[in-house]
Formats: structure tokens, C-alpha cells, sequence
């Protein structure tokens, strides 16, 4: 939204120019540098105040020309307040680092330095005040906004009664094994009062199928009652109880006659009572928060008649109120269905066909709708009264984009979708705006995209937890609200990686347009808008060659994120040259084999990913970027960290480790790189990835006690008590990875005593001793443990028996190169929560035998490689919760017993089966 910009300015205000005092270091300085503290104050409330103005008008600043002219004048203003912050920042810390004597020596510049910051800062005060009298000046127009701060039609739920009368069947596409389930979840026989959830984004057609079951139950007359209630974002318990009292009652004329007088508590009496003894329908459609269905439950009685109550909604959480047996998801239609749907409202003069000199044409169309059928839906209707050509049907396709923006007959689209994003909480409107900005189809992991938003600003404290935890969880709440596409959680449930759907993404470009968010087209950048390009992402060659041949001057740009392995030297070269303040460096995958020594000049500096380039070192200029957070060299051709590293004090996230070995044949695959001495002192350290273990390294391991994530290879037996007593001091780690330096010499377990542990997720490469999880520490912390993964295991005696029982919360589980036995024996009870359970290349394996009652809730066997099993698990069939089996590379006497006795067969109940 359009507080984006001043939200950030006042959040580096409030927290940097309390950094030290400038009398402290100048004490003869003018007055006016003094003052600058007292300057930045009247600024922070005046930002303060606009943030809350613009908080109340909401999306009217995109229908009031008036008001976004403001708003651009108020979005430069933020801007150079930010600007003028971070070089404030910049010369109190170069003050800080030095010597009285070079303090003395620099005195000049750093008097100038700061007279111009406050001389900059007396303009922006000025500036503030020439805005606030313009907003004065056309206040009639700002009071017309502030009277009626309701949303415009544009971005408005659309309401049953001037859409929904008249559904035919034919508008019901690809959605009728959904009417059946649903159909069925109304059926009588189940007497208890049944909430039925239908969830999914804007557009996908929930109220639409609902809507069709509904009619036809009314038809039926399977119900005493019926009604039908959009509640929408404004819920009003009143309203909404009088509203279904008058519908409950239209079927038997009793409409009180003080209905419009009633007090809440009479009007819920009033409910009970209508609804006392009968068997009622009633749908809540477009409920957006889990508050107005709650309260409401108390007045929705349950006489055990059968009663059903749908709630369709855009959000999880509302979703949940339902039984997990009675929720329904609704998901974008698949191509054929898609383009179905588009034919029935594009052709209806012609039998609904499409016209073979249109259908490659069609296609394209359809496919940019991303199986979304109200999108699909209106751009058949805008289609369907144009001349069926080629050339309509291609600036259709060339334009769509500008087309879903600005084509009043695709309004219905735009609202579906803008109201989503117009009732995000404020904290997700910048997160959800940058999603936009990467590639359509872009795959967004979890653990890039959170450390993104906490450096960009757009992640606050709270509570206690860190601000990584924090962006977690704004991470699953865009899920949950349906503006990001879930695609993969990680072994133990966590989110690991979404999507952002096509028209959703063009929607959320259209605002970033409006917003000077960020730029993903540099083609379309005109001259007179440089200033305002923050954010920059080129995912071509072509983008990266125009902005290093004409050298493009964007004075303000602070990330530059390159996807799609398009960055080069060059490129590099002229970032670091032109753009001080750059603050994002994202350029994983590129082709890039060395930095510029003068990468110490980007001071601003605050993530910097190279991971999976060819880079082998880093220059020592690095010592300059105070302000970097996360440095990122996974899988680089560095070995050994430089010393001046260590001078990062806010790093709170290093990946580090060179992939040796890419087929993982040997131990050692992955090698931790040698990190100096002062890394360790760096205490905000959270993630540290990897370690080489030495004498020195085990032992300063422990003065970093916020660790998160650790991981520690070439470790050998005789450093183990050493490590495990620094391993012990981390009361928040929740992800250990031990790496072995030998694969006979195991891993000595006996030091490992922490206090408390978090520890949910362990990874051991190498052998251990055969007592070591009967520990005290698995003992009493393996409950906490969800995630475990053993390879290269070269142990002589059976470790599952005890693992089992120190941790029963235990949800997946990987043995990989190595096993104990000829035989792997999984007893009744064993394992309870576990849901993956992953073999590989376990030569030694001849059998695996799983007892009744085994592995309850398993869902996932992946037996891959296992040269020596040339039977089928015994007992594999009892497994009734198996939904998913890959076998791969198996003897070829697996196979024949597989073929023989009809394994397939005796496992229909998995839904995927490999072999």
C-alpha cells in the first residue's frame, strides 16, 4: 500500500538517530547539527501521522487523483528521509570504529559530513510542512475521503443478489466431484450439527458452487430452513443476526415486528428460537475472520436434526472451523476444464466450439488465467461479442495485462482479487508486493524469502521471539490467506517453498506500479521515474545487457536481485561503481568466478547471496560492510573465510560450505570451510553453515549461544567431548548436523548435556556408539526431536529400538548408506508419529519386515537402491495409512515377486505407487 514507503522511514528513524549522540563527538559543532536529533523527532510524528492516514483511506488512494499526486510528493519525501538515515548511520559508525586521534585527524569531514545531514534534514521538515498545507488547501477532497473510508465498488465483494440469481449448470465446470462431496456432506444420516468449510483465493468459484448445491437442496426441500448470509470483512453480529432471522423466517411469515429495535441478547434469543427443533441450512458466505462465525456459534442451536451451516471463505484459519473430514479446497481448474469453461462463454453462437483458426490463440488466453474461473469466465464474456479473429484474439492475448488492469468489463476480476490484498494487515502488504516482483511461475523457498523481508525492514519484533520466527509466520499466513499457492512443506510439516498465481501476480504488479514498490522491467522504466526505482530484478540477459550498456543511473536503488543465472562481472562491477546504497544483493546461480575488491564500498549492505556461484575468495575490502546480516557462499569454491569477516558484528546468518562431492559417494561430500578465529565472537550469529572442526573451532563454538542452525563436519573422535560441551551451551539450536571425519571412527555422544534443548531436527553422517540414544539426553529430549537422518552408519548392533523409544514424536525418518543387519525388523508400537520413512543404498539389507501395528500414520516409503532386498517387505500390506511408495533400482527378483503375487493389488489403498 501506499504507507510502504514512510512505514520504512519511520522505522529506521525510531531506531537511528538514538544511536549515539552527536555531542558526544563534536562538541563545538553548530547548533543546527545539535539539533538534528530534535529535527528527526517533528519528522517521525509528522510520517507518523500521514502512516495513519493513509492507513484509514485505505485503496481510495488509487480512485482519488488528487490524493495519489499527494502521495507521490509524500513517497519521495520517505524515500529521502531513508537515504538520508542510512548515511547518518554510515558516518556514526566510521566515528565509532576510530581512534581518538583519527577522530581528531577526520574532524572536518565529519563536521561537514553532519551539517549537510542536517541541513538535508531541515529541507525534508520543510518539505513536511508544504505537504500537510496542501492537504489543508484540498481538504474538502480529503474530508470527502475520510467521510466514507468504505472501499469502492471496484475492490468489493460481489453480493449474491446481483450476480448469483440465475447460476445455470452449464456454469459449473470441472467442479462436480465437488458438488458431489458436498452434496453428500448434507446428507441427514450424520445428526450432529455439521460445519462445512469451502476455501480457497478470490475467483475460484466458491459462493458459485455453493451456491448450486444450495438451490438445489431448496428444491429438494431437504431443509425446514434456509438462509443465505454474506458476511463479508465489515461483520456486524447485529446486522447479521437480524438478517438471519428475516431469511429463517420468510418460509413461515413470523418476522417479528420489533426486529429492528432488538438488542443483541433478545435477537439471539430470537434465533434459538426459530431454529429450535428444525433441520436448518444456513450459508456464511466470504467470512473473513474466525470471530464472526464464533460469535455467532452460541445462537446456532443443535437440536441433533441434521443442521448444516457452509462457510466459504479466502482464508485457513475460517477454514478450520470445520472438522478436518468436511473441508473442501478448492484448486484452479486443470487445462482441459479451463479451457471448456472459456469455449462455453466465448462461443455460445457457435455450439460452444472453438474455431480451429483461434485455437492455439484460445489457448494462450486461457493458460495466462491460470485455471481461474472468474477470470476465465470474463474474458470469454469481453471475447464473446468481438469478431472471432485472429487479430482481436491476438491483442487479447499481447495485452492481457494492461487488459485485467484497466478493462471495466473485467472489474468483477480485479474486485475478487483486490479486495484480498486490500484487507491484508499492514505487516503483509510489503512482503505480499515483493513476491511480485520475481518471475511468473517463480518457486519462493521459505528460507530466502523470510531473511529477504527482515532486510529490506519489513519485519518487526515481537514478543520474544526472533525476527526470522516472526517472518515465518508471514510467510504462512499469506498461505493461509490464499495470496501465495502452497507447494511443498518439509519433512517434519513446515512450509518449505510456494508460488504466487498468474493473475494474482498481475494484480499485485498493478499495485506495485502504483506504489514505486519495485521494478521487474526495466524496458518499461521512463526517464522522469529513475528516483523512484528502490527495488530492481532482472531475470534476462537482455535486461542485464540494456542496464549495463546504458548504464542506467538509479540514484536510490537499494536491492538488485538477479534470478534465472543472468548476472556477470560486469554487471557487478557497475553495481558496486554506481549504487551506494545498495542494501540487497541477491545473485545466487550466476555465472560469476570472483568479486570486486571495492565490494567494501556498498556500506548499506545487508544480505549478500553467492550461493552456487564459481567465487573463490572474498576481498578484504568485505571488513567495510558493518551493516551485513546474512552472508550466503553455499556450495562456492571458497575454503577459507578472511580474517576480516569476523569484523561483521551484525552478521546473524553465514552459509558456508563447498559441495565436494555431487554425488555424495563419500563422507565427506560436503566440506565446512575454515572460519577465523573471531567468527565466534560474532554473538547475534544465528545460522552457521558449516564448521570444519578443529581443536580451536570445537572449543569456540561455545561463546555462540543464540546458535540456531549448526553444522559441523570433520569431526573427529577426540574432539567430540569438546564439541558436544560448546553444542551443549545452545539452548535455542533446533537443526544439528554432526559430520564424521572417518566413517569407522564414531562419534562419541557422552558430553552432549544440555540444560534444555529446542533440537527438533539432527542429521549424523558417520557411526556412533551403539548406547548413544539410550543417552540421557535422548531421554529426555528426544520428545522433541521430529526429524532424524543417518548415512553413512557403519554400526554393529541395532539402533531403532532405541530410537524409537526416545523419540516418539519422531516424523521422518533416512537411513542412506549404511545399515547394521542383513535384516531391518520394525515391531508393533513402534514409531507412532512417523509419516516418511526414506532407505537408500543399504547393500547389506536383505529384509525388512514390518509387524502389525508398526508405523501407524506412515504415508511415505521410499526404498531406493537396495541391492540385496529381493523380497517385498513382509507385512508392507498392513500399513493401511501408506498413501505414497517409490521402489527404485531393485534387484530384478523384487520385481518377479512384486509381478507375482499382485502387490499392487493387495496395496489399492496407496494413491501413488513406484516401482
Amino acid at each position: 500500500m501506499a504507507e510502504a514507503a514512510v512505514l520504512l522511514a519511520l522505522s529506521k528513524l525510531v531506531t537511528s538517530f538514538g544511536i549515539a549522540s552527536l555531542q558526544a563527538f563534536i562538541k563545538k559543532e553548530t547548533n543546527l547539527s545539535q539539533d538534528l536529533p530534535r529535527i528527526a523527532n517533528r519528522i517521525e510524528r509528522e510520517l507518523d501521522m500521514i502512516h495513519h492516514f493513509l492507513s484509514q483511506v485505505g485503496t481510495k488512494i488509487y480512485s482519488n487523483k488528487v490524493l495519489e499526486g499527494w502521495i507521490v510528493r509524500v513517497r519521495k519525501v520517505a524515500y529521502c528521509v531513508e537515504d538520508i538515515i542510512d548515511e547518518y548511520c554510515y558516518n556514526i559508525t566510521l566515528l565509532q570504529e576510530e581512534g581518538y586521534f583519527k577522530r581528531v585527524i577526520h574532524k572536518t569531514y565529519y563536521a561537514n559530513a553532519f551539517h549537510s545531514i542536517a541541513l538535508r534534514m531541515k529541507d525534508i521538515e520543510e518539505e513536511m510542512k508544504h505537504l500537510s498545507q496542501l492537504k489543508r488547501d484540498y481538504r474538502e477532497m480529503f474530508n470527502e475521503l475520510l467521510d466514507n473510508t468504505s472501499y469502492n465498488t471496484q475492490i468489493q465483494s460481489p453480493k449474491y443478489n446481483e450476480n448469483l440469481h440465475a447460476i445455470k449448470v452449464d456454469d459449473i465446470v470441472g467442479m462436480k466431484k465437488d458438488m458431489e462431496l458436498l452434496d453428500k456432506w448434507l446428507d441427514p444420516k450424520e445428526l450432529n450439527r455439521v460445519v462445512v468449510s469451502v476455501w480457497g483465493f478470490g475467483g475460484l468459484g466458491k459462493t458459485t458452487l455453493v451456491r448450486k448445491v444450495y438451490d438445489w437442496e431448496m428444491g429438494l426441500k431437504s431443509f425446514d430452513s434456509y438462509a443465505w448470509i454474506a458476511v463479508s470483512h465489515n461483520f456486524n453480529i447485529r446486522v447479521t443476526l437480524r438478517q438471519l432471522i428475516q431469511e429463517l423466517n420468510e418460509y413461515q411469515g413470523k418476522i417479528p415486528a420489533d426486529l429492528g429495535t432488538m438488542h443483541c441478547d433478545k435477537l439471539t434469543d430470537a434465533l434459538r428460537v426459530v431454529l429450535s427443533n428444525k433441520r436448518y441450512l444456513i450459508v456464511l458466505d466470504d467470512v473473513w475472520d474466525t470471530r464472526a462465525f464464533n460469535e455467532l456459534s452460541d445462537s446456532l442451536v443443535d437440536d441433533h436434526k441434521g443442521s448444516r451451516i457452509i462457510i466459504t471463505t479466502r482464508n485457513n484459519d475460517v477454514a478450520s472451523l470445520a472438522q478436518e473430514t468436511y473441508r473442501m479446497k478448492l484448486n484452479p481448474l486443470g487445462a482441459d476444464d479451463a479451457f471448456e469453461l472459456f469455449c462455453r462463454r466465448t462461443f455460445q453462437n457457435s455450439n460452444m466450439k472453438c474455431p480451429s483458426h483461434l485455437k492455439e490463440l484460445s489457448g494462450q488466453i486461457v493458460s495466462k488465467c491460470g485455471g481461474l474461473p472468474l477470470a476465465i469466465s470474463a474474458i470469454g464474456n469481453v471475447l464473446a461479442v468481438q469478431e472471432p479473429d485472429e487479430i482481436t484474439w491476438r491483442r487479447m492475448d499481447n495485452q492481457f495485462k494492461c487488459e485485467l488492469e484497466d478493462n471495466p468489463s473485467l472489474g468483477k476480476v480485479r474486485g475478487a482479487l483486490s479486495i484480498s490484498f486490500a484487507y491484508l494487515p499492514r505487516h503483509l502488504k510489503n512482503c505480499f508486493l515483493y513476491c511480485s516482483m520475481f518471475p511468473q511461475d517463480y518457486l519462493f523457498r521459505r528460507e530466502q524469502l523470510v531473511k529477504l523481508w527482515i532486510v529490506e525492514g519489513f519485519v518487526s519484533h515481537r514478543g520474544q521471539s526472533t525476527l526470522e520466527e516472526v517472518a515465518d509466520g508471514y510467510f504462512t499466513e499469506l498461505i493461509h490467506r490464499s495470496m501465495l499457492q502452497l507447494v511443498e512443506n518439509d519433512e517434519i510439516g513446515r512450509v518449505v517453498a510456494c508460488r504466487m498465481h498468474d493473475i494474482v501476480r498481475e494484480l499485485a504488479l498493478s499495485f506495485s506500479r502504483k506504489e514505486r514498490f519495485g521494478l521487474a522491467d526495466i524496458s518499461n522504466l521512463a526517464l522522469e521515474n529513475k528516483d523512484d526505482v528502490r527495488r530492481l530484478l532482472v531475470s534476462t540477459s537482455n535486461q542485464v545487457n540494456q542496464l549495463t550498456r546504458s548504464r542506467m543511473d538509479l540514484p536510490h536503488l537499494r536491492t538488485f536481485i538477479a534470478t534465472s543465472k543472468v548476472a556477470n562481472y560486469q554487471l557487478l562491477c557497475l553495481l558496486i561503481s554506481n549504487y551506494k546504497y545498495l542494501a540487497v544483493l541477491e545473485l545466487r546461480d550466476s555465472p560469476l568466478d570472483k568479486i570486486p575488491d571495492n565490494i567494501g564500498e556498498l556500506f548499506n549492505l545487508r544480505y549478500l547471496c553467492l550461493r552456487r556461484t564459481r567465487v573463490k575468495s572474498l576481498p578484504r575490502s568485505i571488513k567495510r560492510l558493518s551493516n551485513l546480516e546474512t552472508l550466503d557462499l553455499k556450495s562456492t569454491g571458497i575454503e577459507t573465510l578472511p580474517k576480516e569477516v569476523a569484523r561483521l558484528k551484525k552478521l546473524r546468518h553465514i552459509f558456508a560450505e563447498k559441495l565436494a562431492d555431487p554425488k555424495q559417494q563419500h563422507l565427506r561430500y560436503f566440506q565446512g570451510v575454515k572460519f577465523p578465529d573471531g567468527i565466534f565472537d560474532l554473538v547475534q550469529l544465528q545460522t552457521l553453515i558449516t564448521v570444519e572442526a578443529t581443536k580451536k573451532s570445537v572449543e569456540l563454538l561455545k561463546r555462540l549461544p543464540e546458535l540456531r542452525l549448526l553444522c559441523v563436519e570433520n569431526v573427529r573422535r577426540a574432539d567430540c567431548t569438546i564439541l558436544f560441551a560448546s553444542i551443549s551451551n545452545m539452548h535455542h539450536l533446533d537443526s544439528l548436523l554432526i559430520s564424521a571425519s572417518d566413517q569407522d571412527e564414531p562419534l562419541n555422544f557422552d558430553a552432549f548435556n544440555p540444560i534444555q534443548t529446542q533440537l527438533e531436527k539432527l542429521t549424523i553422517r558417520g557411526c556412533w556408539d551403539n548406547e548413544t540414544f539410550r543417552r540421557p539426553v535422548f531421554r529426555e529430549y528426544g520428545i522433541n526431536i521430529k526429524y532424524l537422518t543417518l548415512t553413512f552408519c557403519k554400526n554393529n548392533a541395532d539402533p531403532l529400538p532405541s530410537i524409537s523409544s526416545s523419540m516418539p514424536n519422531l516424523i521422518f525418518l533416512s537411513i542412506r548408506r549404511g545399515c547394521w543387519s542383513d535384516d531391518i525388523m520394525l515391531c508393533a508400537g513402534w514409531f507412532p508419529q512417523l509419516k516418511t520413512l526414506y532407505l537408500e543404498k543399504l547393500h547389506q539389507l536383505k529384509r525388512l519386515f514390518i509387524e502389525e501395528g508398526a508405523l501407524v500414520r506412515l504415508e511415505v516409503l521410499i526404498l531406493l537402491s537396495l541391492t540385496s532386498l529381493k523380497e517385498v517387505p513382509k507385512g508392507l500390506e498392513l500399513v493401511s495409512s501408506l498413501k505414497k511408495l517409490n521402489v527404485s533400482m531393485q534387484p530384478p527378483e523384487f520385481k518377479v515377486e512384486w509381478e507375482r503375487d499382485n502387490w499392487r493389488m493387495k496395496l489399492h489403498h496407496v494413491q501413488e505407487i513406484r516401482v
